[in-house]
C-alpha cells in the first residue's frame, strides 16, 4: 500500500534547565547564542555516563548534569568555556558528536563515545573554568590536577553535537556556557590562527540563593491513538523556558505554566502523523488537560510544520529550526520504509527577482532540508528534491507575515 502524505514546512526568514530525577540526552537544551546560562545540573546523570575503572572517558558515578544540544554554523574550530559562578566549584564535561539522528538511543546502550572529556579538579589560576582550547593537548583529561583544558575540535557545518557537564561536588552556584563559534561575528576560516582561544574568564557575580516557591502542575498532556487508547509518543514541548525544549516519551505528560502562556507541542510516534499544536493560558492558571490525538499514516493527509528559519534570500538553515528539524527527522527515523519527495517553493508575488533566481532558490532550500536529514542518518536514496519557483503561491498577494511565510514553503510528499 502507497502513501501519499504532504508536510508543508513553513520557511520564515528572521525580520534554567528542566528538573528531573534523570537527566538524558533527550532533556538537552538546545544552544543558540555564543552565551548561555547561568545554569545548574539538576538532574542525575544516567548509567550509559558512568563507568568505574575508565575515568578518562566516563564519570565515574553519577553526580548531577545538564545536557545541551548545538549545531555547528560553519567549518570551523570548536572552543567553549564553563564558567562557574563561584571558582572553588568543580565542574566536569563529555562532549559527543551526533552523527544519526538516533543519537539519544545509541547513547542509552553505550554504543557511541565521546570525543572529548575533562575531569580536572579546579585550579586557583584557571579560577574553575574548563572547556576546549586551542592550547589543549589532550583529548580526553583524567582526574586530578591536570590541565583544565581539553583540545579543540575541527567541526563542520551543520554537525550536530551534545555536551553534558557534571557537578562534581554540591556546588554552590552555576556556570556559564560560552560557545565563541555561535557568535554572529566569529571567523568563518578554518585557519586556527584566525580564531581567538575561548572567552575571557570572568565568572558572573554571585548573587545570594532566593527561596523558590513550591509549584504544582497545572497542564496535563494525555496522548492517544485514533481508538482513543493510550499510546507512548516523543512530546517535544516548547515555550516552556526559554531557550530549552522538554522532551519526554510517555502517554501522559504534566507541567506547570504560568499565566499568559504559550507552549508549542509535537508528538512523534511510529506509525502515525507528526502531531504539532499550541496552547496558552489566561488570567486563571487552574487546571486544564489537552489532548494529542494521533492518527495513523494514510492517503492525502498533510501537515504543516513551522519554525523553519533560513536567512533572508538565501538556502542556509539557521540553528533556530533545530527543534522542527528534530521533530522532522524524528518522523522520518521512526518511520524507515517511507520514502520523501522534497518540494520547495519561494514567496516573490511582485516577480522582483528573476524566475531562474526563485527556481535555484526554491530547490537550494529544498536541498538543504535534505542535507540536514542526510547528515543526520537518513539514506539519500529515500529522498528526491524539486523546485517549484514561485509557481503555486498559497496567497498570490500576501497582505501579511503569516501569508508570506506560508508561500515561502517546502512540502514533503511521504510516498
Amino acid at each position: 500500500m502507497k502513501y501519499f502524505i504532504v508536510i508543508a514546512v513553513f520557511l520564515v526568514g528572521i525580520s534554567s534547565s528542566y528538573a528531573q530525577k534523570h537527566a538524558t540526552c533527550d532533556d538537552a537544551i538546545p544552544i543558540k547564542t555564543a552565551s548561555f546560562g547561568p545554569v545548574t545540573p539538576a538532574g542525575w546523570a544516567d548509567s550509559s555516563l558512568c563507568e568505574k575503572g575508565n575515568e578518562n572517558m566516563y564519570f565515574g558515578k553519577s553526580h548531577k548534569v545538564v545536557w545541551f544540544s548545538f549545531i555547528a554554523p560553519s567549518d570551523t574550530v570548536l572552543t567553549f568555556q564553563i564558567v562557574p559562578e563561584n571558582a572553588t566549584d568543580d565542574f566536569d564535561f563529555m562532549l559527543f558528536k551526533a552523527d544519526r539522528g538516533d543519537f539519544c538511543q545509541k547513547e542509552k546502550q553505550r554504543k557511541v563515545k565521546p570525543i572529548r572529556t575533562n575531569f580536572a579538579k579546579p585550579t586557583a589560576y584557571s579560577k574553575g573554568a574548563t572547556g576546549l582550547s586551542l592550547k589543549g593537548t589532550e583529548a580526553f583529561i583524567a582526574p586530578g590536577y591536570n590541565s583544565p583544558n581539553s583540545s579543540a575540535v575541527q567541526v563542520k557545518k551543520g554537525e550536530w553535537y551534545y555536551l553534558v557537564v557534571d557537578n562534581y561536588v554540591s556546588n554552590k552556584g552555576g556556570f556559564m556556557l560560552n560557545i565563541p563559534i555561535l557568535s554572529a561575528t566569529a571567523p568563518v576560516t578554518t585557519d586556527n590562527k584566525s580564531y581567538i582561544d575561548a572567552m575571557p574568564i570572568k565568572a558572573p557575580p554571585i548573587t545570594p540563593p532566593t527561596a523558590i516557591p513550591a509549584t504544582h502542575p497545572n497542564f496535563y498532556i494525555h496522548v492517544l491513538d485514533s481508538a482513543n487508547h493510550p499510546i507512548k509518543a516523543l512530546l517535544i514541548l516548547d515555550g516552556i523556558q526559554e531557550g530549552a525544549s522538554i522532551k519526554a516519551d510517555t502517554d501522559i505528560f504534566s507541567v506547570t505554566l504560568k499565566k499568559y502562556q504559550t507552549v508549542k507541542i509535537r508528538a512523534n510516534a511510529a506509525g502515525h502523523m507528526p502531531y504539532q499544536s499550541s496552547y496558552s493560558t489566561t488570567g486563571d492558571t487552574s487546571s486544564a488537560t489537552f489532548w494529542v490525538r494521533l492518527q495513523p499514516i494514510r492517503a492525502a493527509e498533510k501537515i504543516t510544520l513551522k519554525d523553519i528559519y533560513f536567512q533572508g534570500d538565501s538556502p542556509n538553515i539557521l540553528p533556530e529550526s533545530l527543534p522542527a528539524l528534530d521533530y522532522l527527522l524524528t518522523f522520518v527515523v521512526n518511520n524507515p520504509n517511507v520514502n520523501i519527495l522534497i518540494k520547495g517553493y519561494t514567496n516573490d508575488p511582485d516577480h522582483s527577482a528573476s524566475e531562474q533566481y526563485d527556481q535555484r532558490l526554491s530547490e537550494k532550500r529544498a536541498k538543504a532540508v535534505m542535507n540536514y536529514l542526510v547528515e543526520n542518518g537518513i539514506d539519500k536514496k529515500r529522498m528526491k528534491c524539486i523546485g517549484y519557483g514561485n509557481s503555486k503561491l498559497l496567497y498570490p498577494r500576501p497582505i501579511n507575515e503569516d501569508q508570506k511565510a506560508a508561500n515561502r514553503r517546502v512540502e514533503i510528499e511521504i510516498q
